[in-house]
């Protein structure tokens, strides 16, 4: 277990002083516990003891002690506060025309967004993976990134490293981001607002995490998503910003069913082959 008087994972300069640091973005990773104001349940699928035990329960997204440093984790702030609008309200900036969509087919649409930089949604992503991919709390444990990558959006996380947004700006302007593609998805409604996940599944090539209403998934290089159905709607250049809508009943297979189902076949592995 890590201690207080560790160093930051991020800078691996100041001790990691900071409690309690969200894995993944609060804004976007509570909504299927419920609404607020009222008791949020939710069930930690782990594959290992979904058919011998009772799912444990939870009240909030994956938290941890002591990964971060307090500069680093008010930086992730910075970056989460940037790129919430754009999550949150992404249908009303539409209606507002802020943002543009385009129907590709029936059950897919594209959103291209205008705020915020394409950069700085960039590295909100980054840090997503990366966070996962060091956390070593019960969800997160078993995925891990290819070193290389991990490394890489370390690196690039602490180039652009800001305490202020103004700074984060300047960083911007002036330094270039190594691109690593990165896709995200969505839908246009949900059935039921509470029946999604937070799954780290897949750390493979390209690495997925579903985060309660997008999914993402991310690249180790331009050459990687040659091929790959998300291709023509992944974010490739410094300038892209574009998420993908799908389809209610798309969302639900992809996105729902098919980790929960994952999550069954594990657990079965492990009750035949008990270690």
């Amino acid at each position: 277990m890590r201690k207080a008087a560790d160093e930051c994972l991020l800078c691996r300069i100041n001790a990691a002083t900071k409690t309690n640091s969200h894995i993944l973005p609060r804004f976007i990773s509570t909504g299927f516990l419920g609404a607020k104001g009222v008791p949020r349940k939710g069930y930690l699928l782990n594959g290992k003891n979904e058919l011998t035990s009772k799912p444990k329960t939870a009240q909030d997204s994956p938290k941890e002690d002591h990964i971060l440093c307090d500069e680093c984790e008010a930086y992730f702030s910075i970056l989460e506060t940037a790129s919430a609008p754009s999550f949150k309200f992404w249908q009303a900036k539409i209606a507002a025309g802020e943002f543009k969509e385009i129907t590709i087919k029936p059950f897919l649409k594209l959103v291209q967004l205008n705020s915020p930089e394409p950069t700085v949604m960039r590295l909100l992503v980054y840090s997503m993976f990366w966070r996962a991919s060091i956390s070593s709390t019960e969800t997160f444990n078993s995925y891990k990134l290819d070193p290389e990558l991990e490394e890489s959006l370390r690196n690039n996380l602490l180039e652009f490293k800001a305490l202020t947004m103004g700074d984060l700006d300047a960083h911007v302007k002036a330094k270039e981001i190594i691109l690593h593609p990165y896709a995200s998805m969505t839908s246009g409604s949900f059935k039921d607002e509470t029946a999604n996940v937070l799954a780290a599944i897949n750390a493979e090539n390209p690495a997925s995490l579903h985060v309660d209403k997008f999914g993402f998934y991310i690249f180790k290089a331009d050459k990687d998503v040659a091929g790959n159905f998300m291709a023509d709607f992944t974010n490739v250049k410094t300038s892209d910003n574009q998420i993908m809508v799908v389809s209610e009943q798309i969302w639900y297979s992809v996105m729902v069913k098919r980790p929960l189902e994952m999550a069954a076949e594990q657990a079965k592995k492990n009750l035949a082959n008990p270690k």
